[in-house]
């Protein structure tokens, strides 16, 4: 048996799909139940901040909380027993940092996407603090167009990355995205990439599914094409089921695999 120790699940379009029921399917609920029993860690490793994990969470409801929360594809939270959500210091202070310095070397690369973004209709360039963080399209075909400019560019700047699912892309430095803060996390509570099962559909969640950080990697059948293929290479499982349901339906195969 796999007997995971840490279930590491994406969240929208692994847990719920948009425009569907938002609300814990009840297989997913028995599986986390069953993994919360025998001494399991969840964590939901998303793109979404820490506050938007948290309302989504509340939607969600599952029958038990996550014990971390890993948010913006790079920060580390874990869940006091009071329910609070604090943030593990050094590894999001170092993130930080790291991404500061790296965004403060990019003026030339910030100003190029400006302008392509002026230039090209159907993208939204996203500003904190009067600083490129990402941009938003109005569809995913303008996003591959940007995605395509936007890899042209970055050839000069070695370090400087992106995370990406659907109309959403945001600025990054090469080394931190669900993978790397995966790892993290797996080293911080003792554990080893055998004991860890991840799970996603899209673009951002490929980092945790290639087989180096976890080495049980699912997806559920919505999926996208990419995530399914690292997934067939990684030897996961390609679920026939959607979203949670499709979850479960891979924590049981792996907890049952000889």
């Amino acid at each position: 048996m796999a007997r995971i120790k840490l279930l590491s699940t994406d969240f929208d379009g692994t847990l719920i799909e948009h425009g569907a029921n938002l609300r814990c399917t009840a297989a997913m609920a028995e599986v986390l139940l069953h993994n919360k029993h025998q001494g399991g860690f969840w964590t939901i490793n998303t793109g979404r901040s820490l506050w938007h994990a948290i309302e989504g969470l509340d939607e969600f409801h599952p029958p038990v909380p996550p014990d971390f929360l890993l948010t913006n594809e790079r920060e580390i939270f874990h869940r006091t027993p009071e329910g609070r959500w604090v943030p593990e210091h050094h590894w999001n202070h170092t993130c930080m940092e790291r991404h500061a310095e790296l965004f403060s070397q990019a003026d030339d690369l910030f100003a190029k996407i400006r302008t392509h973004t002026t230039e090209h209709p159907g993208i939204n360039l996203v500003e904190e603090n009067d600083e490129p963080s990402g941009v938003i399209t109005s569809n995913e075909k303008v996003m591959e167009e940007f995605v395509a400019f936007l890899e042209n560019e970055i050839r000069t700047h070695p370090d400087f990355s992106y995370q990406r699912n659907t109309i959403y892309l945001r600025f990054s430095h090469r080394d931190y995205h669900k993978g790397s803060a995966l790892a993290e996390l797996t080293r911080l509570i003792g554990l080893t990439r055998a004991d860890v099962c991840a799970a996603g559909d899209h673009f951002n969640d490929i980092p945790m599914l290639d087989g180096l950080h976890a080495s049980h990697v699912c997806c559920p059948s919505n999926a996208i094409p990419e995530v399914r293929e690292i997934v067939l290479r990684s030897n996961g499982h390609i679920a026939s089921k959607r979203a949670a349901d499709g979850v479960a339906e891979a924590w049981h195969f792996f907890e049952n695999a000889p």
